[in-house]
């Protein structure tokens, strides 16, 4: 049952009531005067309505006691019935009981046409003897005058006033208008009239009339009761109506809150930093303390239902009612609230949990950031430093294979910092961290930096032992080789160890080549086969060795004789004939002289001299 329909239904009951009132008290006066009314002499609707019973509330309690249609038996029968049921008249409905009460008004007509005087004779006096004669009974009254509830009254209920004057009848009803009624009631109370007529049974007449009027009373006092009941309890459904309108107001946003805030609590979040987290922490810690403001918002919300059934059971409205202003229920507010008040310790479990990722993640970057800001650093030294050594104009080639080869045991004894760095990436790497603040360095740039400088210095290495070798099989001098790395070294712009075209062609210019295209293109095919554009320091060492090898000088004769003679300052006759032909063994020993030095062996021979005097540079 909806909440507007008990309003309306209330409303509605009080105006019945009243309509009960009015209609009661015309049919009671009606019973209690029992006039000869003669409603065919009033003037009713054209068209009377056919015969129908008269209403059950007329007819006495007791069965067997029933009045019949028709007659008039069962008149002096005490009416012991309860209050009324409410009637639900409409405009004219009263006519169709207008044939019922004739006709009993015709059968009371001949009962009490046995005390009226015979007809007057046709010679009977005329005038004033006809007044005088009529006037030992008493002149029948005015059917209008005989009308309990007032003409116009009647004329409403039976139909012959237009709808709507119902209204103002009873608010005549309600501010005393029913006054003349009583007037009337008075006027023609029909025990005093019957007193004087010396009726034979009057005092049943006025007990009966005593308890209608009781009766009437009693209604009177029930109708009132009714009326005011009625009257509060609309009232109280328009103060539900009330808190029912707040409690939609209140609980849709309030609703609508909850909804969010679960939404929220249960969003997924995706950090990556300590500040990010903390900053999640905030505005949870803000969201928290705005739930104590909720909650009271939320007893609000309950303490206007509760006051709602509050009312229903201490007056007795039925509990079904239905706010037509929300379909939200307190069931599902507080359902929503304790998901809410569930979720809050949830998500502060999952805040911590990822701050203590986080602080664990920022431990492992830290980590990787102290280590690889040092190895970094270190490898671009050692890059550095290899460079020099292959640069140094200058000294033994001997003397730089040493310092590489130490730089090589530096470098290789250093990888185990390496290996540890890739431990912790690796780590940081199953933990998803994928930036790192603390440092420039990655792991690749630090992988690639470490294989660089390993093929660096093994390529250095490597490319000394060759122009060693190539020294020792083309008879090249050390001061050969320092010009040679000199000239490399200030063609070399970029300073990469490698000259591009441009720069081996203004290095062949400047030591005196005057090439046209066709052999400078001839050059750069052997120097550079796999046309890259660049020539390496040893593909110019080669060059230059075949350059220089038509050409022998006195040191290069002396360096391959202190080969054959292991380094020593003599060489002896023996190791002439086992090391060379033997023509050529033979004429170093006819014309190589004597070695004059300290310590020599007998026999031993001179080769130093012997180069010089061979090359022109001294008398042999």
């Amino acid at each position: 049952m909806s909440f507007a329909f008990l309003r309306k239904k209330a409303g509605a009951s009080v105006i019945l009531m009243k309509a009960v009132c009015l209609t009661g008290r015309a049919l009671l006066a009606s019973i209690i005067a029992r006039p000869k009314v003669l409603l065919h002499s009033l003037p009713l609707n054209t068209q009377p309505a056919p015969y129908l019973d008269p209403p059950l509330f007329l007819l006495p309690d007791h069965e067997d006691d029933a009045v019949e249609p028709g007659s008039a038996d069962g008149e002096t029968e005490e009416l012991n019935f309860a209050a009324p049921p409410y009637p639900d008249f409409q405009a004219g409905e009263l006519s169709r009981h207008a044939l019922t009460l004739e006709q009993v008004n015709r059968e009371w007509e001949t009962e009490e046409r046995g005390f009226e005087p015979p007809p007057p004779h046709a010679s009977a006096p005329q005038g004033v003897e006809a007044s005088a004669a009529s006037a030992t009974f008493p002149a029948q009254p005015d059917p209008r005058e005989l009308m309990p509830v007032g003409w116009s009254r009647h004329l409403f209920l039976t139909g012959q006033l237009p709808s709507g004057t119902y209204n103002r009848f009873l608010s005549d009803y309600e501010s005393g208008g029913g006054q003349s009624d009583e007037a009337h009631y008075e006027q023609y109370y029909f025990p005093t009239r019957l007193c004087e007529l010396d009726y034979h049974d009057v005092a049943a007449v006025n007990q009966r009339c005593q308890s209608i009027c009781d009766l009437w009373d009693r209604l009177g006092t029930l109708t009132q009761k009714r009326r005011e009941a009625l009257e509060r309890t609309d009232k109280l459904l328009e103060t539900i109506d009330q808190l029912f309108l707040e409690f939609a107001k209140r609980s849709a946003p309030f609703n609508n809150w909850m909804e969010g805030a679960m939404e929220d609590l249960q969003d997924m979040f995706i950090v990556h930093t300590v500040e990010e987290v903390q900053s999640l922490i905030a505005a949870h810690e803000q969201f928290k303390a705005t739930l104590p403001e909720a909650d009271a918002e939320r007893q609000a919300i309950l303490g206007i239902h509760n006051e709602v059934l509050k009312i229903s059971q201490s007056y007795g409205i039925k509990a079904s009612i239905i706010n037509p202003y929300s379909t939200l229920t307190t069931e599902e507010l507080l359902n929503k609230w304790e998901k809410v008040k569930k979720l809050v310790p949830q998500r502060d479990g999952a805040l911590q949990e990822e701050m203590s990722s986080q602080h664990a993640h920022e431990r492992l970057r830290r980590q990787f950031a102290a280590q690889a800001n040092l190895i970094g650093p270190w490898i671009q030294t050692r890059m550095e430093e290899v460079g020099r050594c292959s640069m140094v104009i200058g000294g033994a080639l001997e003397d730089q294979m040493t310092q590489l080869k130490q730089c090589e045991h530096v470098i290789v004894a250093y990888k185990a910092n390496i290996d540890k760095l890739e431990g912790d990436h690796q780590l940081i790497q199953e933990s998803l961290v994928f930036d790192n603040k603390h440092t420039n360095y990655t792991m690749e740039h630090i992988r690639v930096g470490w294989e660089l400088l390993l093929t660096t210095i093994a390529r250095n290495i490597n490319e000394i032992e060759t122009q060693i070798l190539t020294r020792d099989a083309k008879g090249i001098s050390q001061q050969q080789m320092n010009e040679f790395r000199s000239s490399f070294n200030h063609f070399d712009r970029k300073k990469n160890g490698a000259m591009e075209t441009d720069d081996f062609r203004a290095c062949l210019i400047s030591m005196g080549y005057d090439l046209g295209e066709v052999e400078f293109a001839r050059i750069m095919i052997m120097v550079d086969p796999n046309g890259t554009g660049i020539v390496s320091f040893q593909s110019f060492i080669d060059f230059m060795t075949r350059e220089t090898g038509d050409t022998d000088t006195a040191e290069q004769v002396v360096a391959s004789f202190r080969i054959l003679a292991t380094d020593k300052p003599y060489i002896l006759v023996e190791e002439l004939r086992r090391e060379l032909p033997p023509e050529q063994a033979e004429y170093c020993i006819l014309r190589m002289p004597p070695y004059s030095g300290h310590g020599a062996p007998p026999g031993a021979l001179d080769y130093t001299a012997f180069s010089t005097a061979l090359y022109g540079e001294s008398d042999l």
